[in-house]
C-alpha cells in the first residue's frame, strides 16, 4: 500500500523493542535496515540528519 502511494521510506519506532527500522523502496520492494541503541540511523531521504536509535526514543 506504500509503495503504491509513492512513499519511497517510512520509520518503525518500536519503544518496546528499543529500536528504529528504517524501510527503503528500491525497485518496487521494500529494504529493511534495523538500529538499536547507540547506532546512527542512516536515512537516504533524510542526509541531513544526524540522530541515534536512543535520541528518537
Amino acid at each position: 500500500m506504500y509503495a503504491a502511494r509513492g512513499i519511497v521510506e517510512y520509520w518503525i519506532v518500536d519503544p518496546i523493542q528499543q529500536q528504529v527500522t528504517i524501510l527503503e523502496l528500491v525497485e518496487g520492494f521494500y529494504e529493511e535496515k534495523v538500529y538499536q541503541g547507540s547506532e546512527r540511523l542512516d536515512s537516504p531521504l533524510l542526509t541531513q540528519i544526524d540522530l541515534t536509535v536512543e535520541q528518537v526514543l
